[in-house]
């Protein structure tokens, strides 16, 4: 895909960078480099190189940006929040404990772990000693996944699409992790 003569400059600088460094620059340092007066011009370029599928970058994160072409991708670590019992949640205190995840199925730094120790979730092919991964439900953003709902005091899985009405919604699954 063609890009601009700036986005390349841009795209040109960060690969060098990382090459030297072993890490990418922070939109303010490639904002001093090209002497743009405001980051929201280098989230721009950033934002179309991204779309052309030329970086790849966690959100909210910093020096996350990526070359597409490279397959160094570390596990995130999120915290392990709950732990699914039959049709309740027992809620940790902090400190929690800390799962490598995936960055596929954890796309921010707002997820967490939820750990199952229930076979109530068997229709939802979840089983015993799964893992789900969750964020904060967002409802333009969910797009027919599973949600965390409560209903009657209940806790349960339910599709974003799904016509009752809850009491609370705890989050979003985005993800689930099984160990063989």
């Amino acid at each position: 895909m063609a890009t601009t003569p700036k986005q390349k400059a841009v795209f040109d600088y960060i690969k060098n960078y990382i090459d030297e460094n072993g890490f990418s620059p922070t939109f303010e340092e490639i904002a001093h480099r090209f002497h743009y007066k405001s980051k929201g011009t280098v989230y721009k370029h950033i934002k179309a190189l991204k779309l052309k599928g030329l970086l790849r970058q966690e959100w909210n994160r910093v020096r996350s940006i990526q070359l597409a072409s490279r397959g160094k991708r570390t596990d995130s670590l999120l915290p392990l929040k709950a732990e699914w019992r039959e049709n309740n949640l027992l809620w940790q205190p902090p400190p929690f404990s800390l799962v490598g995840v995936s960055p596929d199925i954890a796309p921010n730094n707002r997820c967490y772990v939820l750990s199952v120790n229930t076979d109530a979730l068997a229709k939802q092919q979840i089983a015993r000693g799964d893992r789900l991964v969750a964020q904060p439900f967002v409802a333009e953003r969910c797009g027919g996944r599973l949600i965390v709902a409560v209903k009657k005091g209940t806790v349960a899985l339910r599709k974003s699409t799904w016509s009752g009405s809850p009491e609370k919604i705890i989050g979003q699954i985005t993800g689930l992790i099984r160990k063989y």
